[in-house]
């Protein structure tokens, strides 16, 4: 053998051998180099990277992986695993830290509070510049947080539990009632409860940390039960039942009952609102498809997109609907090849022209307000301040004003965007984050 090929097989045989003693060290260890290589590149990454092309306001990086980071007045309620943290809006500097199993935002405008919550503590409702406690509900195991109220849940019985609505800014109780059955499942924050939910998968968390207006009634998934809740009177309603075949939910101030029955390979729909207090139906449809329905035997997993006062639908011959639950009228219908992606309680975003349209629906004046073009495999969603639109392959991310399709931010960025404020986004990539204003 050559004297090189023989230096090449000892460098070779030398190379193996630290390996091995590499691999043994870790099997007798348990010393595992792969968290700290991530960190290491993700640290890398971040300083070697802006966030944006315009920049953001200010970029700062955070001890853990953020959840969600809500605009609540001047400052940015940053949620991580284990730990929420109160930062100014302006400069990015940690304004209060607390540690927390789970945390929401509440009111709106001056009566803004951050809501953070442990076990076995209860939750406090804190000023988010200072992190100050406005209040306090030490027997609390869960929240919902509303622009208009705080709902509270305590379990300390076996089963039942106290719900109780509650003032933002100063945790003046509104109503209090009993919850018959196991509400401790209910825990944490803003829980799933039974009605619509949000379709907007790249921006779920982000619009679903922002608080809404509390709906007129709210249905809890109790003992398989769907405990409904007047929330402006404080009061329990009639319970329903649920099967595998129907999907109950509670929205527009309506019981609405999604059945999906199989014949002939296919899922035949019907759909009814009932009067809440009454159990009486107030409408009835056929062939209006909800999107909860799922498998050959046709059951009811899914709860309906939309907001409280919309459901998206398909009705029998193909075409995409806004529906009211209220009284079951259709407040836009699409055309043969539109697409709805997205609504809220004012607007409804529906694609055409293959993807590469984008129009927005008024609900309340009715009919399409604007479109944009838009790249067909762009991600799409709709918030109160603004209608985002990223297009993740390109690295573009542009926000329109809903009303009337203003260009608020026109950016360069991979950063995923964690709060939706009336004057700006919160992004954040890996670690680091900042704010995007708009203008």
């Amino acid at each position: 053998m050559a004297r090189g090929a023989v230096r090449n097989f000892e460098t070779a045989l030398g190379a193996i051998g630290v390996l091995a003693l590499i691999i043994t060290a870790i099997i007798i260890t348990g010393w595992n180099p792969l968290p700290k290589v991530g960190d290491w590149w993700e640290k890398v990454a971040d300083s070697t990277g802006k966030l944006s092309t315009p920049d953001t306001t200010w970029t700062e990086r955070v001890g853990g992986q953020p959840s969600s980071a809500v605009v609540a007045g001047t400052a940015a309620i940053v949620s991580m695993r284990g730990t929420v943290e109160g930062r100014s809006l302006t400069s990015g500097q940690v304004l209060w830290t607390r540690e927390a199993d789970w945390a929401g935002v509440a009111g709106d405008g001056g009566n803004v509070v951050a809501i953070v919550g442990r076990r076995g503590t209860g939750l406090e409702a804190l000023d988010p510049g200072t992190g100050t406690a406005r209040w306090k509900d030490g027997e609390a195991v869960g929240a919902w947080t509303f622009r208009d109220s705080v709902l509270t849940i305590a379990c300390g019985k076996l089963s039942d539990c106290t719900l109780t609505a509650r003032a933002p800014r100063d945790g003046a109780q509104i109503w209090k009632l009993t919850l018959p059955g196991i509400g401790r499942v209910l825990n944490g924050i803003n829980s799933d409860l039974l009605g619509t939910e949000v379709k907007a998968d790249a921006y779920r968390d982000a619009i679903g940390a922002m608080p809404r207006t509390i709906p007129a009634m709210l249905g809890f998934p109790i003992d398989q039960k769907v405990k409904v809740v007047d929330t402006g009177r404080g009061k329990l309603l009639p319970e329903e039942s649920v099967s595998n075949t129907t999907r109950v939910v509670v929205a527009g101030g309506r019981v609405l009952v999604s059945t999906a029955a199989p014949k002939d390979g296919n899922c035949r729909y019907s759909l009814e609102a009932r009067d809440a207090s009454t159990g009486k139906a107030v409408w009835k449809k056929d062939g209006y498809d909800l999107h909860t329905a799922s498998g050959a035997g046709c059951e009811q997993r899914h709860d309906p997109s939309g907001a409280d006062t919309v459901l998206i639908a398909t009705r029998g011959d193909n075409r995409e609907v806004f529906l009211s639950p209220r009284d079951g009228r259709e407040m836009w219908a699409g055309a043969d090849g539109d697409e709805i992606v997205a609504a809220d309680s004012q607007y409804g975003l529906v694609r055409s022209n293959g993807g590469k349209t984008l129009a927005v629906v008024g609900f309340d004046k009715g009919g399409r307000l604007w479109q944009k073009d838009v790249p067909a495999k762009a991600d799409i969603a709709v918030s109160r301040y603004a209608v985002l639109v990223r297009d993740s392959t390109g690295g573009h991310l542009i926000a329109y004003a809903p009303a009337d399709g203003r260009t608020l931010i026109d950016a360069k960025t991979t950063a995923d965007v964690l709060g939706i404020g009336e004057h700006g986004l919160m992004v954040g990539r890996g670690r680091t984050i900042g704010y995007l204003p708009f203008g």
